[in-house]
C-alpha cells in the first residue's frame, strides 16, 4: 500500500484596503470544493463557508451564469465549472518556462528518490507550480497550486534568503506562526536561518511544516539576478538524515543552476 503525506493549504493574506465582502464570499464558495468534495449541496456550501444560504444561492447563480460553477438539478448539487480551469491556465501561463522545468524536476526526483518541486513566493506563502513525484511507495504528495506559509518550508527560506532587507522585514512583520514544535517563530532565529542558506547555497526544513517531513531547496535566479523561485526535494525525515541532506543540497544547487541557465542566467554572474 502506498502512503502519501499531503500538504495543507495556508491561510490567505488580507490586503491593507477593506475588501469587498461579496467578492470574498464568492471566492470562499469556489474554494470550498476539493478532491473529497467535488459536488456540494447548498446547505453544505453554506456550512463550509459560513455564508447564509440565501446569500450563497445568489453567488452560486452568478457563478453558474459565468461558468465557474455547474448546477446538477437532479442531485441538487453544485461543482466547479470549466471557467475555473481557464483561470488556472492563465495563471500558469505567466510562468512561460514551466515546460522546460519538467525534465529537470523529473531528473531530480529520480536521482534523489524523493518528490521534487518548483515554487514561487506570493506574499507570505510559497506556491507550488510544478511537481515530479517520488518513485518511493511512501512519499510526500504535493499538488500544483498548493500553498504553505513560506517560513515553514525550505523553498520559502531559499527565496527569502536572497530578498532585500526591506522585503524580509515586511515578511517578518506579518508574524511567524508555529505549525510544529520545530517551526522557527522568532525573527532573530529566522534571520540566522536565512544567513545559513546564503552560506551553503540551499535551505533545509527539518520538520518545520510537518514533523515527519524533511525538505531541501535551492534558489532559482532570473536574468536580472533576482530570485524567481526555488527548486526543492521533500521526503520522510527517516530517509533524509544529515549526510543525505548534504548530498541532496549539492544536487539541488546543480539543478538550480541548470534551471537558472534555462532562464538565461550566466554562471559568470555568480547567480
Amino acid at each position: 500500500m502506498e502512503r502519501v503525506f499531503q500538504i495543507r493549504n495556508g491561510s490567505a493574506l488580507r490586503p491593507a484596503a477593506e475588501p469587498s465582502r461579496a467578492v470574498l464570499n464568492a471566492i470562499s464558495i469556489l474554494e470550498c470544493f476539493d478532491q473529497r468534495n467535488r459536488a456540494l449541496s447548498l446547505a453544505e456550501i453554506s456550512r463550509r463557508t459560513g455564508v447564509p444560504k440565501a446569500t450563497a444561492l445568489r453567488h452560486l447563480l452568478a457563478l453558474d451564469e459565468a461558468g465557474y460553477v455547474v448546477v446538477d438539478d437532479n442531485r441538487q448539487s453544485y461543482s466547479l465549472g470549466s471557467r475555473a480551469l481557464l483561470l488556472a491556465q492563465r495563471y500558469l501561463a505567466q510562468f512561460d518556462r514551466l515546460d522546460s522545468l519538467r525534465p529537470v524536476l523529473a531528473d531530480l526526483a529520480e536521482e534523489s528518490g524523493e518528490t521534487a518541486h518548483y515554487g514561487v513566493l506570493e506574499g507570505s506563502e510559497l506556491v507550488y507550480l510544478e511537481i515530479a513525484e517520488s518513485p518511493q511507495r511512501v512519499r510526500i504528495y504535493v499538488r500544483r497550486g498548493d500553498r504553505l506559509p513560506a517560513h515553514a518550508v525550505a523553498a520559502g527560506k531559499a527565496i527569502l534568503a536572497y530578498e532585500s532587507e526591506a522585503s524580509v522585514a515586511a515578511f517578518l512583520g506579518r508574524g511567524l506562526s508555529a505549525l510544529t514544535r520545530r517551526t522557527i517563530t522568532r525573527p532573530a532565529e529566522f534571520r540566522a536561518a536565512l544567513a545559513a542558506v546564503r552560506r551553503r547555497g540551499y535551505a533545509v526544513n527539518l520538520g518545520e511544516w510537518v514533523e515527519e517531513v524533511t525538505a531541501v531547496s535551492a534558489p532559482v535566479f532570473g536574468p536580472g539576478g533576482q530570485t524567481v523561485g526555488a527548486i526543492g526535494v521533500a521526503g520522510l525525515g527517516t530517509r533524509l538524515n544529515a549526510a543525505r541532506v548534504a548530498e541532496i543540497g549539492a544536487l539541488l544547487k546543480r539543478s538550480a543552476r541548470r534551471v537558472s541557465a534555462l532562464l538565461g542566467v550566466s554562471e559568470r554572474t555568480g547567480t
